[in-house]
């Protein structure tokens, strides 16, 4: 579901700017874009800006990306905005697609639209009391707080989920567990940054002031706490959590040591179909990883760390890019139909390369580093003959290792972060010793000097002149003389 969530924003602003109507369009980028408060921007509006506000009127759609936003004024259109923190104290005419940390909808807030939605990716979107939603709230997230109204229904995936205002439609839910002790963790992460965010404890929440309509069906570790009214039936499907260490090494908590021994048999049959496969499909090109971790072990696992981190902003960036690239063409008058299918080549290009990338660095590098650890071990305690016996010995071995460790409460995160960011590192550095390599070979000046040897005629062999007599006495001076010639005291 939250592939869906993203993917349904995603749709949105290609939409709004592929598709929409060839009208007006105002573009505005840099440090500060303000549209004041007597200013009316006809048609869309593109923005990549640090500080969006929008005081003024604009009569079609919002499209772009801020570091911090806010809208005071009117927005006839929708909204489709990628930014640090957004807060909405205007009118918006259309529904509100927003992906970033913190969204705030606040009271004196105003969604003019018959079926205006709201679709959220955040931390943390907070409809304050006041405002009315008049179609249907999607959010996935940490947490979602609904002081306000909705008219339709309400979806959300995440961690806490509070509702104090009335729905219309029916609540479908997906919580944490409400006594998960992280929170104050989680909001001392966000002391350095500006984000006007008050995080609150996980689980659902429905309070007295708070009502549903329709029906209430939820998903979590624990019930919540249901003071509010619910007009439909209230259905809770609970999900079992990974117990901490302590209920794992209490004989009395054999729930806990059964799911402990589920999510490693799991681990173990994901680590030995990806070892198996490669063992058989791609053997000689996965001897180079683990070669490079045998012997670059701290490099491997910080490039591994690095990629791992980078890659986040980068597909953002990049993602970024192909819109503003996108935009322009639409600015040069490109045909909408040509711009809208490249825009789907080089977003589908670009998430098939993300897929391939993530998978890399969550299963592929997880097998590597426990195929490497079994080798280890089978090498030490009964040697290595090569054969592909050993080979598959040194994969059971490790992948049972891996998985009973990965699978560790707490300690266990750390852990299979360790693997991952090994493999991967293992990973990267060899496609990079590859690629050097091959570079060296292809330009190197020795390599281009040296001599064709496909098959020819063989030069015919001169022969040597024949060596001088040894025992003919020779004046000094007097070799390579022309004939005849005479000194001029001779």
């Amino acid at each position: 579901m939250r592939r869906w969530l993203i993917a349904v924003v995603a749709v949105g602003v290609l939409w709004s700017i592929g598709l929409a109507p060839s009208g007006a369009r105002e573009i505005r980028q840099g440090d500060q874009c303000i549209i004041a408060a007597r200013e009316t921007i006809e048609g869309n509006l593109f923005a990549l800006c640090r500080t969006l506000s929008i005081r003024g009127t604009v009569t079609g759609d919002v499209i772009g990306a801020a570091t911090d936003a806010d809208i005071t004024g009117k927005v006839e259109g929708d909204l489709y905005l990628a930014a640090g923190q957004l807060d909405i104290n205007g009118e918006i005419g259309g529904s509100v697609h927003f992906i970033g940390p913190v969204l705030r909808i606040l009271q004196s807030a105003q969604m003019s639209g018959s079926r205006s939605d709201l679709m959220s990716l955040s931390l943390s979107t907070t409809v304050e009391g006041g405002t009315r939603i008049p179609g249907n709230v999607t959010a996935a997230g940490y947490q979602l707080v609904l002081d306000g109204s909705s008219g339709g229904e309400v979806n959300f995936w995440g961690s806490a989920l509070t509702i104090n205002g009335a729905v219309g439609g029916t609540v479908e839910a997906t919580v944490g567990d409400p006594q998960s002790t992280g929170v104050s963790q989680l909001q001392t992460l966000l002391v350095p940054f500006s984000w006007e965010v008050q995080l609150v404890a996980p689980g659902l929440v429905v309070g007295e002031g708070g009502s549903v309509e329709g029906s209430l069906r939820y998903t979590g570790p624990a019930e919540g706490a249901i003071a509010g009214q619910v007009s439909g039936e209230t259905s809770f499907t609970q999900i079992a959590i990974q117990p901490d260490l302590a209920q794992i090494i209490n004989a009395e908590q054999e729930g806990g040591l059964r799911v402990y021994l589920l999510q490693a048999a799991r681990e173990f049959i994901l680590l030995v179909v990806f070892g198996v496969i490669g063992l058989i499909f791609v053997t000689r090109p996965l001897q180079v990883p683990l070669r490079t971790i045998q012997t670059r072990v701290l490099p491997s696992l910080g490039v591994g760390l690095l990629a791992f981190i980078i890659s986040f902003p980068i597909a953002l960036i990049v993602v970024l890019l192909i819109v503003l690239f996108i935009i322009t063409l639409l600015l040069l008058q490109f045909d909408t139909l040509v711009v809208s299918l490249l825009s789907g080549v080089l977003l589908g290009s670009w998430a098939g390369a993300l897929s391939v990338f993530y998978f890399a660095a969550i299963f592929i590098s997880r097998m590597i580093t426990a195929l490497l650890l079994g080798r280890l071990i089978v090498r030490t305690t009964i040697g290595d003959d090569g054969s592909t016996r050993i080979a598959f010995a040194g994969l059971l071995v490790g992948a049972t290792l891996v998985a009973l460790l990965i699978s560790l409460p707490t300690v266990g995160l750390i852990l299979n972060a360790i693997a991952a960011f090994l493999g991967l590192g293992g990973i990267l550095i060899g496609i990079l010793v590859s690629i050097r390599g091959a570079r060296e070979r292809l330009y190197s000046p020795m390599a281009r000097m040296l001599p064709n040897r496909s098959p020819r005629a063989t030069a015919p062999a001169y022969p040597l002149p024949p060596p001088l007599p040894e025992d003919v006495p020779s004046r000094p001076g007097m070799d390579k003389l022309p004939p005849g010639f005479r000194w001029w005291d001779d």
